[in-house]
């Protein structure tokens, strides 16, 4: 039997992800004749459905178990280094345990997720961009991403949380920003640095304190293992040092003095619910690792290394008070030290229509502007992105997302011509 072309193989698998969503439970059938009023509940918002009763039971009972399964084709009709089409895949599983009512732990959560990204980089394959133009892109490897236990303290006024946690799940939320495809729109750090930062798909130990004294204004502190997985990245106090052999499993839990220690703060006000919703978020990172000097023939070592950001996230019209249909925008920047970072400063703005064509599909359109740090090799300057990305949602269950990018100078410099990146998302839960 012949051998499947990739391309062939890619085609195949996302349309086994829309196949797969077709309705083909007998329970489906029976909802649509308004025989059964529980097919509101959220545990059957999903393909495999109640599981015959076993995942309502289950919930009410404290514990929650969810999977989604993320299938995309991008490809790079114009510029880049390559053009051709790449597949990635992202499947997520995720236990959710409500400790008090498992075993009587008052106001305690337990959580713990997986993660197994596959496919082929179009980054490093095609558009050579320093960005990432999909936020799901990743080393092919399963991996073990939360695993932590969360305390809710003084009537919900503080929290605490310690384990293995991402820092971007805490800190730099941007709820708008969120719905984009391009990685640029989703860390609270330049996308390009040396500094050892768990965000996707990496995540570190560490502790979380949250306080929210009045309610919407809070102030959070994090801190964390300074490289939580050397196989992910190099150590920043060598110019020419690459990331280890180590795999790259979500496991390296060895808290290593020489590695430093990652510092979060955060203050801020949010209101997620009633009239016009919003977040305003003020936050600062600082590792003690030494990092090189990233200019080029400077052979400086620098103790430390310091960003910050700032948020503004906010719903500007609303259907209805409380409707999810409407408009939001964000604004949103990065700043980091010149010497030890690749990219000295980003912004980040866009907004996102909820409720055009139907209730919940998504329509949205952001830029973000990424500079360079001045005085490196090849004298990177500046990346610009422009995404314009539609959502639908085709069942409760599943999700397609048509994505059209436009990357000017990929990398920072003229290496590369200016890019179109187009492609499809579906998203699938199980």
């Amino acid at each position: 039997m012949p051998t499947r072309k990739p391309l062939q193989t890619a085609a195949a698998a996302f349309s086994s992800v829309i196949l797969l969503a077709q309705p083909a439970f007998a329970a489906d059938a029976c909802c649509k004749d308004s025989c059964c009023d529980d097919k509101k509940d959220a545990a059957f918002a999903a393909l495999t459905g109640d599981w015959g009763g076993v995942r309502s039971t289950l919930k009410q009972n404290g514990v929650e178990l969810s999977a989604n399964y993320t299938a995309e084709l991008f490809g790079n009709p114009k510029g880049g280094k390559k053009r051709s089409i790449v597949f990635d895949g992202l499947l997520k599983l995720t236990l959710d345990v409500n400790l008090d009512k498992t075993v009587g732990w008052h106001d305690a959560s337990f959580r713990m997720s997986g993660l197994y990204p596959h496919g082929t980089s179009g980054t490093l394959r095609n558009v050579g961009d320093a960005s990432i133009f999909s936020n799901i892109d990743s080393y092919d490897t399963v991996r073990l991403i939360d695993f932590w236990i969360e305390q809710r303290l003084i009537d919900d006024k503080a929290s605490i949380k310690i384990g293995q946690m991402r820092v971007d799940d805490e800190f730099g939320v941007t709820d708008t920003a969120a719905f984009f495809v391009n990685s640029t729109f989703g860390i609270p750090n330049p996308a390009k640095t040396p500094m050892p930062l768990a965000t996707y798909p990496v995540a570190a130990l560490g502790i979380r304190l949250k306080m929210e004294p009045v309610k919407g204004l809070y102030g959070q502190v994090g801190i964390y293992d300074g490289n939580p997985s050397s196989g992910d990245f190099a150590d920043p106090s060598s110019k020419n040092s690459v990331a280890g052999s180590a795999k790259r499993h979500g496991t390296d839990w060895a808290l290593r003095s020489s590695e430093g220690t990652l510092y979060s703060g955060e203050v801020g006000f949010q209101r997620s619910e009633g009239a016009f919703p919003g977040a305003y978020r003020l936050g600062l990172l600082r590792h003690t690792d030494d990092f090189a000097d990233v200019r080029e023939g400077v052979n400086a070592t620098h103790s430390g290394s310091t960003s910050g950001y700032y948020v503004i996230d906010q719903t500007l019209w609303q259907k209805a008070e409380g409707s999810k249909e409407g408009v939001s925008a964000f604004l949103r920047g990065t700043m980091a030290d010149e010497k030890t970072s690749n990219m000295s400063d980003t912004v980040q703005v866009g907004a996102v229509y909820t409720g055009l064509l139907s209730t919940e599909d998504k329509l949205g359109l952001a830029f973000a502007r990424n500079k360079f740090s001045p005085g490196q090799e090849d004298q990177p300057s500046r990346e610009t992105i422009v995404e314009l990305t539609y959502q639908v949602p085709l069942k409760p269950y599943l999700r397609v997302q048509p994505d059209l990018q436009y990357i000017s100078r990929p990398g920072g410099t003229s290496e590369f011509n200016n890019a179109w990146v187009v492609g499809v998302r579906a998203t699938l839960d199980f």
